[in-house]
C-alpha cells in the first residue's frame, strides 16, 4: 500500500498543497515560539548577571546579618589582598558605586552639569561590566572614564577636563565630596544594561571613588555587599578546592555562588521559570493555529476520499482490505504532516538566523539563534498528531466504500444521528456558558456595590467568566453546521437577485454545508479571538486611563535648590515638553492618629494651572478654599488620618496650624517621605514653612520618547548645579508600552490562525471547483461566460469570509465586554467601546483575502473547455 499511497498523493498533489501550507505555518509558529523562548531566556540570563563582567563567581550575602555586630560590611572585611593572592583567582572586583554629578566648562555656554553613577576600576580591566569605546581605563587618581551618554550631553572627548561631586543627600554615608581637574581618559558603553537606569556608568580609581563620597580614610572603609571573582584553576587543581580557599577568607554570612547558579535563581524568582510561563502562554496560540490547520486538513481529506470512492472501490475489488485503506489514508496524512512540519521548522530556524544576523531587537531583547531539541521535535509531533486526528474521519469513510459504490458517482453522506448529538451537546454547552457568564456578572456587580469579596474570590470570578466564554465558543463551533449555512443562506437570498453569478454562488454554498461550516469555523476562531482581544484592550485603555493618571500623576520632576523662573522658561522650550510649572516644596510635621510626629512633604501649586501638569484628580476649587489635598495613597496607611477633616501642621519651631484636609486620587510624585500633599501657593506662603525649595513639574506632550524627554530636560537645566531629574513618566510609559506590546503580540499571534483560515477558504473553493467540473462545464456549454463563472466563485468566497468574519466580530465583542467587566470593574467605571476601525479592518482584510483566494480556483474552472470537461467527467 505504500506505493499506492504515494501514487495517490502525487495524483492529488494540487489539492494537498494548501493543507501542507497550513501545516507549515502552524509548525513554523510553534518552532518560532521555542526559539523566541530560548532567546528570551538567554537575554534574561545576560541581564540578571550583567554586573559580573567576565567574572564567573560572586560573593554574596547569604543571610540577613553579614557579621556578628550586624553592621554593614566594608571592603576591608573581605580581605581583598588575600583573595587576589589565592591560586586560581585571576581577578577580583568589589561592587562599589556612587551617584555622581559631572561638571564641565563649555566655552561660551559656561558650566554644564550631568548626573550619572560611578563604579571603581578593577584589575584586570575585563572585570569591569562596561565596554570601552575609546581611550583607556583609569589607572591612577585624577583620571576618569565617562559614560557615552554623559560625553554626548556635555560634548566631552578624550583629554577633556571635568570635575565630579557627590552630595550628602545622595551619598550612602551622608557625606559629600568632590574631585577637580579630572582628566577624561576613556569613554564607556553599557551594552549589557548593568546601569540602564543611569544610561551607562563612569569609572574612577579606588582612591577617587572614596574621596568623592567624602570618606577620607580610603577605599577599604567603603560599604559593599558583593564581590565578583574570576576563578580559573591551574592544571592539577580542582575548582572546588579554589572555592573552598575563597570561603576560608570570607567574613561570616557570605557565600560563593557561580554565575550560572545566580542566573538560575534570578530566573526562577521571575515566576517558576519565568520564560516557561511565557513559552506556555505563547504556545497556546501555536496549538490554536495547528487546530485551525487541522480543520483545513480535515476538509481536504474528506473531499479527496469522496473523489476517490471509485478508486478505493476498485482497490477493494482486487483484494485490498478495509484496514489497508484506513492505514493508507492515515499514512498519507502522516507524510503530509511530516513534510509540512519539517519545512516549517527549517523556515523558523532560517527566520531567527536572519533576525540575529540583522541585529534585530525587541525592547531589551536581542534576537539570536539558540537551538534546542524542543525547536525541532515538538512542532513535528504536534503536526503529526493534528494531521492524524484530522484525517481519521476521512479514513473511516474510506473503509465504508464497497465495490458496488464504485459503479456510480456518490456524494459523501452526512450522519444525521451524529449531527443531532452535536446540536444537543452544543445547546447544553451554550446554556452552561450563559449561566456561568451571568453568575460572574452578578457577583462582580455585587462586589462593586457594597458586597465584600476576597482576592481569591475575584480570581475565581475571572476563571468562571473564562469558562463561560469557552463553553459558549465551543457551542458555536459544534453547532456551526447549522447556523453558518443558515447565515450564509440568508445573505445569499439577498444577493441572489443581483445576477446569475450571485445566484449560482448562493446555491453552491448550500450544496455542501459541512465543508462550508468547517471552513467558516476556521475563520471564525481567528476573527473572534482578534476581536475579543482588541475590544478588551480598548476597554482596558479607557478604563485604566484614570488608574494610570492616579498612579503616575507627574511625568517629570526637576529637583534642585537653584531652580527659578528662568530655569522654568528653559524647560518649557525643551522638545517634548507640553506644560511645565514651578512648584514650591517643604517638609513639615504632623500629629495625627498613629503619627505622633511624622514628616510630610507639602507642595505649593497654582490652582488654575496645576491640572495642566498633573494627571491626577486635583480639585482646583478645593485648593482655592485653602484645603490640603492629601494623597489618598498616603492616607491609606492610617484609617484615622483618612477620616479627619483637618490636620495640625507645624514647621520648625513654629506653632501648629490646623489645615482643612481633603483626599485626592493622585500619586507617582517622588517624595522624600511617605506622606505628601498639595496646597495653593497662597496657603503655602501663609504656613511659613522652613527650608523651602523649588521644583519644576513637567508634563509630556507625547512627541518625544521617554529617554529623549528626560535628556532634553537635563540639557535644558545643565547650567544649574545639583539638579536631579526624576519622575514617574518612565513607569507610566512602561505600563502603556506593555499594554500596547502585549496587544500587538497577541494580535500578531492570532493573525497566524487567520492566515491559515484564509488558506482554508482558498482550499474550499479549489476543492469545490474540482468537484463541480461537470457542473461548470454544463454551465459554460449553455452560455455562461468565463467572467460570470469567475464572479460566482468570488461571490462564494466573499459570502464565506463575510459571514464568518461578521459573526466572529460580534462574538468577540461580547466576549471582550464580559472579560473587561469582570477584570476591570474593581478599578472604576468600565468602558464598553466598539472599535469600528478594527472591525472595518477585519472585514476589509477578509473580503480582500476572499477575492484573492478565488483567483486560482477561478482560473482552474475557466481554463478547461466545456467539451473536454464534460468528457473527463
Amino acid at each position: 500500500m505504500w506505493s499506492v499511497t504515494m501514487q495517490l498523493m502525487k495524483r492529488n498533489l494540487t489539492m494537498l498543497i494548501p493543507a501542507g501550507i497550513a501545516i507549515l505555518v502552524g509548525s513554523m509558529f510553534i518552532s518560532c515560539t521555542f526559539l523566541f523562548s530560548n532567546t528570551l531566556n538567554y537575554s534574561l540570563r545576560k541581564q540578571v548577571s550583567a554586573n559580573f563582567g567576565e567574572a564567573n563567581y560572586g560573593v554574596i550575602q547569604k543571610d540577613s546579618s553579614a557579621n556578628d555586630s550586624g553592621a554593614l560590611s566594608t571592603v576591608a572585611d573581605f580581605r581583598l589582598n588575600e583573595l587576589k593572592n589565592l591560586k586560581g583567582v585571576e581577578g577580583v572586583r568589589t561592587d562599589v558605586s556612587t551617584p555622581l554629578e559631572i561638571n564641565a566648562k563649555l566655552g561660551r555656554e559656561g558650566l554644564k552639569h550631568a548626573s550619572s553613577v560611578a563604579i571603581a576600576s578593577a584589575n584586570p580591566s575585563s572585570m569591569v561590566p562596561l565596554q570601552l569605546t575609546s581611550g583607556v581605563w583609569p589607572k591612577v587618581s585624577g583620571q576618569i572614564a565617562i559614560a557615552d551618554s554623559v560625553a554626548k550631553q556635555l560634548k566631552l572627548s578624550i583629554g577633556s577636563t571635568v570635575s565630579a561631586s557627590t552630595s550628602a543627600e545622595t551619598s550612602l554615608y551622608g557625606t559629600s565630596g568632590s574631585l577637580s581637574n579630572m582628566k577624561v581618559v576613556g569613554i564607556t558603553r553599557d551594552d549589557a544594561g548593568a546601569f540602564s537606569y543611569y544610561r551607562g556608568a563612569c569609572v574612577l580609581s579606588e582612591s577617587d571613588i572614596s574621596t568623592v563620597q567624602g570618606i577620607s580614610t580610603g577605599f577599604d572603609d567603603l560599604y559593599t555587599s558583593e564581590i565578583f571573582l574570576k576563578i580559573h584553576p591551574s592544571a592539577g587543581t580542582a575548582e572546588s578546592q579554589v572555592i573552598n580557599n575563597v570561603k576560608s577568607v570570607l567574613p561570616q554570612g557570605f557565600a560563593v555562588q557561580s554565575k550560572q547558579a545566580l542566573q538560575d535563581q534570578q530566573i526562577k524568582q521571575l515566576g517558576d521559570g519565568g520564560t516557561n510561563i511565557i513559552t506556555t502562554f505563547v504556545l497556546v496560540f501555536g496549538i490554536l493555529a495547528m487546530f485551525v490547520a487541522s480543520l483545513v486538513i480535515g476538509n481536504t481529506f474528506q473531499v479527496m476520499v469522496a473523489q476517490r470512492r471509485r478508486t478505493l472501490a476498485l482497490l477493494r475489488t482486487i483484494g485490498a482490505k478495509k484496514g489497508q485503506l484506513y492505514r493508507s489514508v492515515l499514512l498519507e496524512s502522516l507524510v503530509l504532516g511530516f513534510a509540512g512540519s519539517v519545512l516549517g521548522v527549517v523556515c523558523a530556524i532560517g527566520l531567527m538566523s536572519m533576525l540575529g544576523l540583522a541585529g534585530a531587537k525587541l525592547g531589551g531583547l536581542s534576537f539570536a539563534l539558540i537551538p534546542s531539541w524542543q525547536v525541532v521535535i515538538i512542532p513535528i509531533v504536534f503536526a503529526l498528531i493534528a494531521t492524524t486526528i484530522a484525517s481519521m474521519s476521512s479514513a473511516r469513510m474510506a473503509t465504508k466504500v464497497t465495490p458496488l459504490e464504485a459503479l456510480q458517482p456518490l456524494e459523501a453522506s452526512e450522519n444525521k444521528r451524529s449531527n443531532k448529538t452535536r446540536i444537543i451537546f452544543g445547546l447544553l454547552l451554550l446554556l452552561a456558558g450563559v449561566a456561568l457568564s451571568c453568575f460572574a456578572i452578578y457577583r462582580t456587580y455585587a462586589s462593586t456595590h457594597g458586597s465584600q469579596i476576597s482576592d481569591n474570590d475575584s480570581e475565581t470570578l475571572v476563571l468562571v467568566a473564562i469558562a463561560g466564554v469557552i463553553f459558549c465558543f465551543i457551542s458555536m463551533l459544534l453547532t456551526s453546521r447549522i447556523w453558518i449555512p443558515a447565515v450564509l443562506r440568508a445573505v445569499g437570498a439577498i444577493i441572489s437577485h443581483i445576477g446569475a453569478a450571485s445566484t449560482l454562488a448562493s446555491a453552491n454554498i448550500q450544496k455542501n454545508p459541512r465543508r462550508v461550516a468547517a471552513t467558516g469555523s476556521a475563520l471564525l476562531i481567528g476573527v473572534t479571538l482578534v476581536s475579543c482581544l482588541g475590544i478588551g484592550a480598548a476597554s482596558a485603555k479607557a478604563t485604566m486611563g484614570t488608574v494610570l493618571d492616579s498612579h503616575y500623576s507627574v511625568d517629570i520632576q526637576a529637583v534642585g535648590q537653584s531652580l527659578d523662573t528662568s530655569a522654568l522658561h528653559k524647560v518649557e522650550k525643551a522638545e517634548g515638553v507640553g506644560k511645565a510649572e514651578l512648584v514650591s516644596s517643604a517638609t513639615a510635621t504632623i500629629a495625627s492618629g498613629k503619627y505622633k510626629s511624622a514628616s510630610i512633604d507639602i507642595y505649593g501649586v497654582n490652582p488654575s494651572t496645576i491640572t495642566d501638569v498633573m494627571h491626577g484628580m486635583i480639585n482646583a476649587q478645593e485648593l482655592d478654599n485653602g484645603n490640603l489635598i492629601l494623597s489618598s495613597t498616603s492616607a491609606k496607611s492610617d484609617a484615622t488620618l483618612a477620616k479627619q477633616r483637618s490636620l495640625p501642621i507645624s514647621s520648625g519651631n513654629s506653632s501648629s496650624r490646623e489645615i482643612p484636609l481633603k483626599l485626592g486620587e493622585y500619586r507617582g510624585i517622588d517624595s522624600t517621605h511617605g506622606l505628601y500633599g498639595v496646597v495653593s501657593e497662597h496657603t503655602f506662603d501663609s504656613m511659613k514653612l522652613n527650608h523651602v525649595s523649588n521644583q519644576i513639574w513637567v508634563k509630556s506632550d507625547g512627541t518625544a520618547s521617554t529617554a529623549n524627554l528626560v535628556d532634553n530636560v537635563k540639557n535644558a537645566l545643565s547650567s544649574y548645579a545639583s539638579v536631579n531629574v526624576i519622575g514617574s513618566i518612565a513607569e507610566r510609559a512602561l505600563w502603556e508600552k506593555m499594554v500596547n506590546s502585549v496587544l500587538m503580540i497577541l494580535v500578531a499571534l492570532l493573525a497566524v490562525a487567520v492566515v491559515i483560515a484564509l488558506i482554508g477558504v482558498t482550499n474550499t473553493l479549489s476543492l469545490s471547483v474540482i468537484e463541480r467540473q461537470k457542473e461548470s462545464a454544463t454551465l459554460r456549454a449553455i452560455g455562461m461566460t468565463k467572467a460570470q463563472l469567475r464572479r460566482s466563485l468570488a461571490v462564494e468566497a466573499i459570502l464565506i469570509s463575510l459571514g464568518s468574519g461578521v459573526s466572529g466580530i460580534i462574538a468577540g465583542t461580547l466576549f471582550g465586554w464580559l472579560g473587561s467587566y469582570v477584570v476591570f470593574a474593581s478599578f472604576g467605571t468600565v468602558a464598553f467601546p466598539f472599535d469600528w476601525r478594527m472591525a472595518c479592518t477585519i472585514v476589509i482584510i477578509a473580503l480582500a483575502a476572499a477575492l484573492l483566494s478565488s483567483i486560482i480556483p477561478a482560473r482552474r474552472a475557466t481554463k478547461v473547455s466545456p467539451v473536454s470537461a464534460l468528457a473527463e467527467a
